[in-house]
């Protein structure tokens, strides 16, 4: 589809109108010069990629004067824009009205707040005066539309969700995820009231008391489906089949739980770290340069371990696991301790770096088991072909009484991928 200036098109969708005007209001704010002539979109995701909102690029074409008045330059940008499903029983099903505003608090209140408060305590210091910066520039950030920067221009790319993450992906990430919750920590020490006012913005999306009917078939489903994959999987391991039944027998109850309690390492997490929210700049030796996470729809205050249990038993498989486990949480500890004394509350959280190893080993420990309980949701969707992936953009009814059926079936390596997270929770004293 394309527009120009001539007819002012607007492009067409429920939940936004988008015109020539809106973008050129948007941008002229940093250039004051631009004249936006036209764009054109394009699907910004693929089937298996994104389901609580829909991703359009958009190719914006335009021109400014230069300095003698006359002579237009050419300007052209892309960009990524992020809107609720046109399809009402896509927005009902997914509660995607709810998890869009999270974004959208976090752009406009929780990530500002976190860079003003980096700049204040790291600006002497060799981070530029911001510590933790790995998310992409937002354009706009309203009730229906989320505006932000194409990061594949800036050579950005996602990984492979089937394959997972391999070592130098995961030492980038909790690198970088480290540096976002060592922010967040010493932000809620140093300002706790100013901390109480964001973590109310922040909504619980799926694991809260208020979606336990919602959500009792779908998770019913899930459980099903998860001891059905690791009984045929290992049929004589009983005690550990015992285990998973146990912990499967209230599994949305136990998530409540977990994501609710009050921890000395609470902060405000991403909430959804899978591959897909997860891109990676590669320098010309293909060594990863930077690292960027997107979708904060899922964002939760809770323990660090939520995140990293998510990442580690969702994103990993178990022969690396079985290697670098420990390495890292290593990674991650060593960075915190580097962040936290940046940024002036490292006392404030421990009494020394072996004291926040032992928390940080401690809160894993009790939280693994929500990496077991995210994985019976994340693994037939991370595992399953682009071609067996639920179709986001495909038209559907009018309204929703139920949450969705992705109605993707295990496949033999989801089976094994679950399996394995079983027999290392058991064997580990983690569930």
């Amino acid at each position: 589809m394309g527009v120009n200036d001539s007819d002012s098109e607007e492009l067409t969708s429920s939940t936004s109108k988008m015109n020539l005007t809106m973008l050129q209001t948007i941008f002229v704010k940093t250039e004051p010069d631009l004249v936006i002539d036209s764009y054109e979109e394009a699907k910004g995701s693929g089937r298996g990629d994104n389901y609580t909102a829909a991703l359009f690029r958009l190719s914006l074409k335009g021109h400014t004067r230069a300095n003698d008045g006359k002579k237009k330059l050419r300007w052209e940008r892309t960009v990524i824009c992020k809107r609720l499903p046109d399809c009402k029983i896509k927005r009902e099903a997914f509660k995607s009205e709810a998890l869009f505003r999270n974004e959208v608090e976090f752009y406009n209140t929780i990530m500002p707040e976190f860079v003003t408060f980096q700049k204040r305590k790291c600006n002497n210091t060799t981070t530029g005066g911001q510590i933790f910066r790995a998310v992409p520039q937002c354009y706009l950030a309203q009730d229906d539309l989320i505006m932000l920067e194409d990061l594949q221009v800036r050579g950005f790319s996602m990984p492979d969700r089937q394959a997972g993450l391999g070592m130098e992906q995961m030492r980038a990430t909790l690198t970088e995820l480290s540096k976002f919750h060592a922010v967040s920590l010493a932000y809620r020490k140093q300002h706790p009231s100013e901390f109480s006012k964001l973590k109310a913005k922040v909504y619980e999306g799926v694991f809260s008391r208020a979606n336990a009917e919602w959500y009792k078939n779908y998770y019913d489903i899930l459980t099903r489906n998860a001891i059905e994959m690791v009984t045929q999987a290992i049929p004589e391991k009983v005690e550990y089949l015992d285990k998973l039944e146990g912990f499967l027998s209230d599994c949305f109850g136990n998530m409540v739980e977990l994501v609710n309690e009050e921890s000395k390492l609470s902060v405000i997490c991403h909430g959804d770290c899978w591959t897909n929210n997860i891109l990676y700049k590669y320098d010309d030796k293909g060594c990863i340069s930077e690292t960027c996470f997107v979708d904060f729809q899922l964002i939760r205050y809770g323990s660090l371990a939520l995140d990293l249990a998510y990442l580690i038993y969702c994103c990993t498989d178990a022969s690396l696991r079985k290697e670098n486990l420990q390495n890292w949480l290593r990674i991650y500890q060593q960075q915190l301790v580097k962040s936290l004394k940046l940024l002036g509350s490292f006392h404030d959280i421990c009494t020394d770096e072996a004291d926040l190893w032992l928390q940080i080993n401690g809160e894993f420990k009790r939280y693994a088991r929500f990496g077991l309980g995210t994985a019976m949701d994340m693994l037939p969707i991370s595992t399953c072909s682009s071609e067996e992936a639920p179709d986001l953009y495909a038209s559907g009814s009018d309204s929703a009484a139920t949450p969705p059926e992705l109605n993707v079936p295990p496949n033999e390596l989801c089976r094994k991928k679950m399996t394995d997270i079983v027999l290392e929770l058991v064997d580990g004293g983690m569930l």
